[in-house]
């Protein structure tokens, strides 16, 4: 009798983007890379934009395409810049690796295209690398352009020095829009055959602004502990106050100075953050403002309509 295996993958891997048709919103650089795909021929790439926007993803994605999935582990050298940033790794790893030849006329059994003959360095964090750092990457990328291509990912784009920025053609990756990351959350919700209501994941879409990455984490977290993801399932995993603890903070600073006092010291002895509370009551309390108006334009104008009858 056969065992089941069981995908104990983190959900961020699990459903990273196979290919590039599946990474989400991104039009520009979906279009360029699609572009390479076809035609072989490859830039030194620099990634940027916010955390969670797809840039990693976007780049293993093209890998698999141009390579396949067995090639692809021989012709990417990864490496996380914050971890290693220093100038040896530059010199040691990376020139080590672009100074072994490359195969010519490859096929990709996946795709029948013939492969490239070059291999790909992909940089993460390199925001991270110091000056020095970026300075020697810069002559090693004029080395061996012949055989390697770079991919050098940031979030913050003016910490790439000036002369590795002008050897690259820079790609912008823009927050992913509430949309876009819906439809995620949505496809991973069904395959994962999980409980949620749909509050939870707006709350979800609000607390992570856009990073795609850190909401499927959180959004997992919570799949861990309960069986039905409510809002308040995913404020504790985000270790956010729920909404009885704000709505105690708001009900007291409507009731009188005492009764803020009490809340206040019940709260700060739960152990919450007091700035994520604030911030938290904050919101409630344009989402009552914003009720209350649509209530007075409703009832002015079923009041206005009444007179003209």
């Amino acid at each position: 009798m056969s065992k089941t295996v069981i995908d104990s993958r983190p959900w961020v891997e699990k459903y990273r983007p196979r290919k590039i048709a599946e990474v989400s919103q991104q039009t520009e650089a979906k279009r360029l890379l699609s572009r390479i795909i076809e035609t072989g021929n490859m830039p030194h790439l620099l990634f940027f934009g916010p955390p969670g926007s797809g840039k990693t993803s976007a780049a293993l994605a093209l890998v698999k395409e141009l390579f396949g999935r067995e090639d692809s582990k021989t012709r990417l050298l990864e490496l996380n810049a914050s971890d290693e940033r220093g100038i040896r790794v530059v010199r040691e790893k990376i020139k080590k690796y672009t100074r072994t030849n490359t195969p010519k006329g490859k096929i990709n059994p996946e795709t029948g295209r013939e492969m490239p003959p070059w291999k790909i360095v992909m940089l993460d964090e390199a925001d991270m690398m110091t000056p020095d750092a970026q300075a020697a990457l810069r002559r090693i990328m004029e080395a061996f352009a012949r055989n390697t291509r770079f991919i050098i990912i940031c979030n913050y784009v003016h910490k790439i020095i000036d002369p590795l920025f002008s050897r690259c053609s820079p790609h912008r990756f823009e927050p992913v829009s509430p949309d876009a990351q819906m439809e995620r959350l949505h496809m991973i919700c069904k395959a994962e055959n999980l409980t949620v209501e749909d509050r939870a994941l707006e709350r979800l879409m609000n607390l992570t602004c856009g990073d795609l990455r850190r909401a499927v984490n959180l959004l997992q977290s919570a799949a861990g502990i309960h069986r039905t993801i409510t809002e308040d399932a995913i404020l504790e995993v985000a270790v956010h106050p729920p909404t009885y603890v704000v709505q105690s903070v708001l009900t007291a600073c409507a009731t009188s100075p005492e009764a803020v006092n009490e809340v206040t010291e019940e709260v700060a002895n739960q152990g919450w953050d007091v700035a994520l509370l604030l911030q938290e009551a904050s919101a409630a309390r344009s989402v009552c403002v914003q009720n209350q108006g649509e209530a007075v334009e409703h009832t002015a104008g079923a009041t206005t309509n009444s007179l003209d009858s």
